[in-house]
C-alpha cells in the first residue's frame, strides 16, 4: 500500500472509529447468535476491532466489503493483529458487485446514503439474506434544511480525505428504505444534538417485495 494510501487510513480512524465503534456495538448487541453480518462499508475494521469481544462472546462472523483499497488493506493488517482472521473476511469489492452468504443481516455503517443508488443496493443485499433477516443501519440526520451544510458536507473530502457523503434528512432516507423495498421496524436515537442526530435503524423487507437476484441490483 503507498504512503498516501496508509495516510489516509490512519486519519480516517483517527476522525471516526471512536463514534463508529459506538454505532457498531449497538448492532452487534442486536443480533442474533452466531449471526453472518455483511458489513457494506467496513472501513479500516478498526470499529469491529473494537468490538471483539461481542464478536468472540457470541459467536459472530463478518464478511466485510468497502470499495477503498487503502482501508481494506488497513483493515486486514487490523484484523489479523487481533486474531479474528477466522471470523472476519473483508473484500476490496463495491457491495452492487458482491456475491456471497446467505447472511443473517447486514449493516450499513453510515455508507448508505454514499452509494450511487441506495435502493439498488438494498435490493441486491435483500437477495443475499436468508429469509426474516434485519437490515442495520446508523445514520446522522441534519434536523433542519441547511443549503450551507449541503454545500460544505461534501468538500470536507478535500480536507480530511474521508467521504462524508451529501446531507442526509431522514424523509429521504425513508423514501429509499421504501424505494428499495424495505420497511422501518425500528429506530433509536444514539445521540442527539442541537442540528443533528446519529440514528440506529432497524429494517424489514415489506411483504411482496422481490429482491434483485445477485448481479441484477
Amino acid at each position: 500500500m503507498s504512503a498516501v494510501n496508509r495516510a489516509r487510513a490512519a486519519i480516517y480512524d483517527a476522525a471516526i472509529v471512536r463514534m463508529t465503534a459506538a454505532w457498531y456495538r449497538a448492532v452487534l448487541q442486536r443480533l442474533p447468535a452466531n449471526c453472518h453480518l455483511l458489513d457494506i462499508g467496513v472501513g479500516t475494521g478498526s470499529a469491529l476491532r473494537a468490538n471483539a469481544d461481542l464478536l468472540v462472546a457470541n459467536g459472530f462472523r463478518v464478511t466485510g466489503v468497502d470499495v477503498d483499497e487503502g482501508y481494506i488493506e488497513r483493515c486486514r493488517r487490523a484484523v489479523a493483529q487481533v486474531g479474528l482472521t477466522d471470523r472476519i473476511e473483508v473484500r476490496h469489492e463495491s457491495i452492487y458487485d458482491h456475491r456471497g452468504g446467505p447472511y443473517g443481516a447486514a449493516y450499513f455503517s453510515g455508507s448508505f446514503m454514499l452509494l450511487p443508488d441506495p435502493p439498488a443496493a438494498l435490493r441486491h443485499v435483500r437477495a443475499l439474506l436468508v429469509p426474516g433477516a434485519r437490515l442495520y443501519f446508523t445514520q446522522t440526520f441534519e434536523h433542519e434544511r441547511s443549503r450551507m451544510v449541503e454545500l460544505v458536507k461534501p468538500l470536507l473530502r478535500l480536507i480530511t480525505t474521508i467521504d462524508f457523503g451529501r446531507v442526509t434528512y431522514e424523509p429521504d432516507f425513508r423514501r429509499a428504505l421504501a424505494d428499495g423495498g424495505m420497511a422501518l421496524e425500528a429506530s433509536e436515537v444514539l445521540h442527539a444534538a442541537s442540528r443533528r442526530s446519529a440514528v440506529l435503524i432497524i429494517a424489514k423487507a415489506l411483504e411482496g417485495a422481490a429482491p434483485s437476484a445477485p448481479g441484477q441490483g
